[in-house]
C-alpha cells in the first residue's frame, strides 16, 4: 500500500548489521515511504573514541553506497571492501537525494562536535541523564558547540536539535500536577532499580533533571514551555516521552497524547 501522506518513518539501528544490508532496506523504505524516512541510529559510546570512530565509519559507508552509481570502494579503519567488480552491480537507491535525513542520539560531551562538523541531525535529552550528568547548563553550551562546528564546516542549511523530554498533559493544572507528583515517585524507583544493575536509558532524563526540565502541565502551560525549548536548544523538533520510564498507566498516555493532538500541536502550524 501507498505510504500516507502525513506519515514519516524512523528506525533506531545499533550497528549489528552490515553496512550494505543496512544501506539496502533503508534505500527500499525511503522509496515505499516515498521520501518519509528518517535514518535514526545510535552506537552506544557512551565517551568511547573507538566504538564512536567505529560507527562513524559504518555511516561513511553507507552514504558511499548511496551516492555512488558504481561502489568504488572503501578503505578505512575498521571497514575494508573492495570496488564493484561489475558496472551493473548496485544497490536500491533511496527516494531522497543524496539520502534520508540521519538523526543520531547524542548523549556524551565528546560527541557534539563531531556531530556538527559531520553535518548530522541531533537528538538529545532535555537536561542531563543518568549516564550524562552534566547539567543543563552545561548541555546547552554543548549544542552551541554542535551549531558552531556545523557552520565551520560549510554544511548547507541550519543544524537540528531534536529534543527529548518527559511529557504529561491534563486538563487542568491540579489535575497534571496530581499525575506529574505520582508519576515522579514511580520514576524515582525505576531509576533506583535500574541504575544499580547499570541498565539505564542513556537519553532518557533523571527524575532530578525532569524536575526542573519537562513538558508537565495543561496544554497552555506546555505551549509555553516548548517555546522556551526552542530558544534555548534552538530546537525545530520536539520527541514527546509521553511514557517515560514506562510507568505511566494507558489512560493517562492515551489522554496526554489527545490534548497534544488537539491543543499543543495546531499552535506550532
Amino acid at each position: 500500500e501507498r505510504a500516507l501522506p502525513h506519515e514519516r518513518y524512523a528506525f533506531d539501528n545499533l550497528m549489528l548489521d552490515d553496512p550494505f544490508q543496512t544501506a539496502e532496506q533503508v534505500s527500499i523504505v525511503d522509496q515505499v515511504s516515498q521520501g518519509r524516512f528518517i535514518y535514526g541510529a545510535g552506537a552506544r559510546s557512551r565517551g568511547s573514541d573507538e566504538r564512536r570512530d567505529y560507527f562513524f565509519e559504518f555511516l561513511e559507508v553507507m552514504k558511499q553506497l548511496w551516492t555512488e552509481d558504481h561502489f568504488s570502494g572503501f578503505e578505512g579503519k575498521y571497514y575494508n571492501y573492495p570496488a564493484f567488480y561489475e558496472q551493473y552491480l548496485s544497490i536500491p537507491k533511496p527516494y531522497q537525494k543524496p539520502y534520508p535525513p540521519m538523526l543520531l542520539p547524542v548523549d556524551s560531551q565528546e560527541s557534539f562536535i563531531p556531530m556538527g562538523k559531520m553535518g548530522y541531525k541531533i537528538a538529545i535529552g532535555a537536561g542531563s541523564s543518568t549516564h550524562n550528568l552534566r547539567g543543563t547548563t552545561v548541555l546547552l553550551e554543548d549544542v552551541k558547540s554542535y551549531r558552531k562546528a556545523w557552520y565551520d564546516a560549510g554544511h548547507a542549511g541550519e543544524p537540528s536539535t531534536v529534543v527529548r523530554i518527559p511529557t504529561l498533559l491534563a486538563d487542568t493544572t491540579q489535575e497534571a500536577e496530581r499525575l506529574s507528583d505520582e508519576l515522579m515517585v514511580l520514576a524515582k524507583r525505576y531509576f533506583s532499580g535500574r541504575i544499580g544493575i547499570g541498565s539505564t536509558d542513556a537519553g532518557s532524563a533523571s527524575p532530578e533533571t525532569t524536575a526542573e526540565v519537562n513538558l508537565f502541565g495543561t496544554a497552555e502551560e506546555v505551549v509555553d514551555k516548548i517555546e522556551v525549548l526552542r530558544e534555548q536548544y534552538s530546537t525545530d523538533e520536539i520527541m514527546f516521552e509521553v511514557n517515560w520510564t514506562s510507568s505511566v498507566p494507558r489512560d493517562i498516555v492515551m489522554n496526554t497524547m489527545r490534548i497534544l493532538t488537539d491543543k499543543v500541536i495546531p499552535k506550532f502550524k
